[in-house]
């Protein structure tokens, strides 16, 4: 019957789409928690890779670590600062 008018209906389509604006927004939000904890484990292991260098004697290891640390560094800030321009 083309005249009847459910009501109900309409009020399901706006509920979802506000389920559907909220899921994009968690997504969102996950998104920028993966990063912020990639970035973390990246500065983790800067750190790590700096501390451990110093415990060796032979010059081409530690020069080998720290440049694996700035490289790793440089990965960081990149992220970092690639994620607060979005």
């Amino acid at each position: 019957m083309p005249e009847y008018h459910n009501h109900l209906h309409e009020q399901a389509a706006s509920i979802d789409r506000q389920g559907s604006t909220a899921f994009a927004h968690g997504t969102a939000a996950r998104e920028r928690g993966d990063q912020c904890v990639l970035n973390t484990v990246l500065l983790a292991a800067v750190l790590f890779l700096v501390a451990i260098s110093q415990r060796f004697t032979v010059r081409h290891v530690r020069l080998a670590l720290l440049g694996a640390a700035c490289i790793l560094l440089a990965g960081a800030l990149h992220g970092m600062l690639t994620y607060a321009l979005v």
